[in-house]
């Protein structure tokens, strides 16, 4: 079971990384041409902002108490034991997978909010019209 929460874990966070700008632009596209504003445009917006600033302020809090070197060197030392010890790769690969974790929970988070908000926004203006 464990190795399919991480499959899960790594798949949710490259979908961030990778897909939710390529969503975004689509999005983006969308409302100049049509002048309206999608429910999906800020779902994406949302959740790639979040996605990052808790990405930015985790590794802050990470780097000032567990590692005291880059996030290149992070990412370097999660795959690379040979040159800087199994101990380092292990914290680099804890470090980093609780990242993408909780920036990927955070993201999903801010999403759902702002995708549900904005249903019953959207419901309330029909009522009152």
């Amino acid at each position: 079971m464990a190795p399919l929460i991480g499959m899960a874990c790594l798949l949710s966070g490259l979908w961030f990384l990778i897909a939710m700008p390529i969503v975004l632009a689509i999005y983006a596209n969308e409302y100049h041409r049509t002048r309206r504003l999608p429910t999906g445009l800020m779902v994406t917006v949302v959740s790639l902002i979040v996605f990052y600033a808790t990405a930015v302020l985790l590794w802050r809090e990470f780097a000032s108490h567990y590692w005291h070197q880059s996030f290149l060197t992070a990412l370097d030392a999660s795959v690379n034991a040979a040159k800087y010890g199994h101990t380092a790769e292990h914290t680099a690969e804890v470090l980093l997978i609780w990242l993408l974790i909780v920036t990927t929970l955070c993201a999903v988070a801010a999403g759902a909010l702002t995708g549900g908000v904005r249903r019953v926004w959207i419901r309330f203006l029909r009522r009152t019209a």
